[in-house]
């Protein structure tokens, strides 16, 4: 379920029927949710125990998933991303197992919404009452090499935007299914926070030209600053993020990606070693 316009609704209700990969997939709530929605679903989890008419996989979401190139037409991640020692290995193999123009739908506890924002300022945790993270209370299970892991990788919104376009993704958007009573009461601090984020880009630009490097393209920061500065990513306490698996080559990403491998290549020193 997610808030839109007012209005809560749900996201796979409103999409095309399709073959699902649930990861993790845990107890499988969501797993069984989808295929009454008439969805065909894989469900992967580190653990097994899988249900009547539940197709389940085991499986170290931190390691290569273990099926082919692009046969899914939507991945789901909910609530494990933040678990994951390999995040970037993680999308990237999302991205692998997905068809071209697929969506991929990764929910996580937002440290985007006011309230985190200030628990940070003051503790560097998301959330005052849940302590300070540490290897005692955050590790959950260790069993046959396989550690489970609490909320120790905790990702915000622009790490997360970084890797799934790194890996492919585009058309980003962002929602949340709960607001946050406490952030609410905070939003009168949501000027402050604007205008020190537009300090930064400013600042930003200015280095970038004092050193003749590339700037945030315009259309970039403002689609960074709707994001961030919705009341999805300033009041929500679950962060949920889709976006669609692009074409292969197609991504602007990948042709800068392409343009940086081909300079590094240029510039390679020559690894031969002269004979004496």
């Amino acid at each position: 379920m997610i808030k839109s316009g007012g209005r809560r609704a749900g996201l796979f209700a409103q999409m095309k029927p399709g073959r699902v990969l649930d990861v993790p997939s845990g107890g499988g709530l969501q797993s069984r949710a989808l295929q009454a929605l008439g969805y065909s679903v894989v469900s992967v989890d580190l653990f097994t125990g899988a249900e009547a008419g539940e197709r389940k996989v085991c499986a170290d979401a931190n390691h290569a998933l273990p099926f082919r190139d692009g046969v899914f037409d939507y991945v789901l991640s909910r609530e494990g991303i933040e678990h994951l020692e390999n995040q970037v290995g993680f999308v990237r193999e999302c991205a692998r197992v997905m068809k071209p123009g697929g969506q991929i739908v990764i929910t996580t506890p937002s440290l985007m919404h006011l309230s985190s924002r200030f628990s940070q300022l003051l503790t560097s945790q998301r959330n005052l009452r849940r302590g300070l993270a540490n290897e005692v209370q955050t590790l959950r299970i260790a069993a046959d090499k396989r550690l489970y892991h609490g909320h120790i990788f905790m990702i915000d919104y622009f790490r997360m935007r970084y890797i799934l376009r790194l890996s492919g993704f585009d058309r980003l958007r962002v929602f949340t299914d709960q607001y946050s009573p406490t952030a609410v009461a905070l939003a009168w601090s949501v000027p402050i926070f604007y205008a020190a984020s537009k300090f930064s880009l400013r600042a930003a630009a200015q280095k970038a030209r004092s050193k003749h490097q590339p700037e945030t393209p315009a259309p970039v920061a403002r689609e960074i600053l709707a994001h961030v500065f919705s009341p999805a990513m300033l009041f929500g306490k679950r962060m949920i993020v889709v976006a669609e698996k692009a074409a292969p080559g197609a991504s602007a990403v990948e042709q800068k990606i392409a343009s940086l491998a081909a300079i590094a290549g240029a510039r390679r020193p020559n690894d031969g070693v002269a004979a004496e």
